[in-house]
């Protein structure tokens, strides 16, 4: 199982939850609730392979120290050049593991099992019988541990304490599959007294039901969608490769939205609101609104961390703000040729529009026909990006001249 699996995952977190719930609410206390939800995570890692639990302990341990040192620097005159080696030294592993994955896949998987094997020959059995995987996650948890050690550099949120870093790092819902939550949105939560309300409960099912309907029934139907990637082997007239990449946008979209809806739905019967993830991308009509509705927790993370700091909201430098951030998403992914390229097309799209809407104000309210028109357009846009994501570089000439 070199990739996580999400449907396993949120299997085992649902039936989890039918115990951890009902102790949840009824615990009184404030660190024992933290306790409860930092164990409950480390146990659906646990299931997955007691290594990977071994690697976020480390992690999420590095996290809390890095953020006590960004307190300790906080009033020098260096400190955003000392914030920025934090950050940089968070992002190692991550950055690591993505220029060289076989090494680091390799290494990864020996390495933590006698890591867990030295702390429990039990426990180091077990991990040897499960299968080889990936530091799943952890490309979430990179950007979670940046915003908290950014946070607390600024002075938004104080320094975590032990419980609340281990609540925050291994915050059940979130752990594989995101989204990229902020400490913000459930340090409240984790302080107060939080009392159980019914019409959470109904809420979190009910978004739970729409995840499971968009992965297991949408997704589910358009599954074979994906073989459009591999039809550059095959022959197919130019209408059927576009079909087919319309059906996987479809697929896309459903499954990855719909293991998103699932994590917020849960984390709402614990009583916490998170963000939405996803807002209705394939209905917008430029690229700004794409962006701001299409994984927007990632989106967020970028505009504050990256957007914003380089002079997004100034005129003379707002372009460079959009090609940064846009690559700093892109490049989140993966770090690979194909995704520059793919950096670099979105940030052009932003870039296009901001100057067209600057000199060519879009008359409101607008026509039907015209909103189509430029959902079209949009659509199109983006289907062209989508090889980008998934395809090697020598692969991608051929299926673009295949398009057209």
């Amino acid at each position: 199982m070199l990739d996580g699996d999400p449907f396993l995952y949120f299997s085992d977190l649902l039936v989890l939850m039918v115990v951890v719930v009902p102790l949840y609410f009824m615990t009184p206390w404030a660190p024992a609730r933290q306790l409860l939800l930092g164990l409950a995570g480390a146990y659906l890692l646990f299931l997955i392979a007691p290594r990977l639990l071994g690697f976020y302990l480390v992690f999420w341990l590095g996290a809390y120290l890095l953020q006590l040192a960004a307190t300790r620097w906080r009033d020098r005159p260096s400190s955003w050049v000392l914030t920025t080696l934090l950050v940089l030294l968070t992002l190692a592993p991550l950055v690591v593991w993505k220029l060289r994955p076989e090494w680091s896949v390799t290494e990864f998987n020996v390495s933590m099992n006698a890591f867990v094997d030295r702390l429990s020959p039990w426990t180091g059995a077990i991990d040897r019988v499960r299968d080889l995987i990936l530091p799943i996650g952890l490309s979430f948890a990179t950007f979670r541990a940046i915003d908290q050690i950014v946070k607390v550099r600024l002075e938004i949120v104080p320094p975590l304490p032990p419980l609340h870093q281990f609540a925050y790092g291994f915050f059940p819902s979130v752990l594989i599959i995101g989204p990229v939550i902020e400490y913000t949105e459930i340090d409240d939560g984790l302080d107060r007294r939080v009392r159980w309300d019914p019409r959470d409960t109904v809420s979190g099912t009910l978004t739970i039901g729409l995840g499971a309907v968009k992965v297991f029934v949408l997704a589910y139907l358009l599954r074979g969608s994906q073989d459009v990637f591999s039809l550059s082997t095959r022959g197919g007239s130019p209408l059927a490769y576009w079909l087919e990449l319309v059906m996987f946008a479809l697929y896309f979209y459903f499954n990855f939205s719909g293991f998103s809806d699932m994590a917020i739905g849960s984390a709402r019967i614990f009583g916490f609101r998170l963000a939405p993830n996803f807002n209705n991308p394939y209905l917008k009509t430029n690229p700004q609104a794409f962006w701001n509705s299409w994984h927007m927790s990632v989106t967020r993370f970028a505009q504050r961390n990256v957007f914003v700091p380089l002079g997004g909201m100034r005129a003379k430098t707002q372009y460079v703000a959009i090609i940064a951030t846009m690559m700093v998403i892109a490049l989140w992914h993966d770090l690979t040729i194909p995704l520059v390229i793919f950096g670099l097309y979105h940030s052009a799209g932003l870039i296009v529009h901001r100057w067209w809407v600057a000199r060519h104000p879009v008359p409101q309210p607008r026509s039907p026909v015209r909103r189509a028109g430029a959902n079209a357009l949009l659509f199109v846009f983006y289907l062209l990006s989508l090889p980008l994501l998934l395809l090697d570089l020598t692969a991608l000439p051929d299926f673009y001249g295949r398009l057209f």
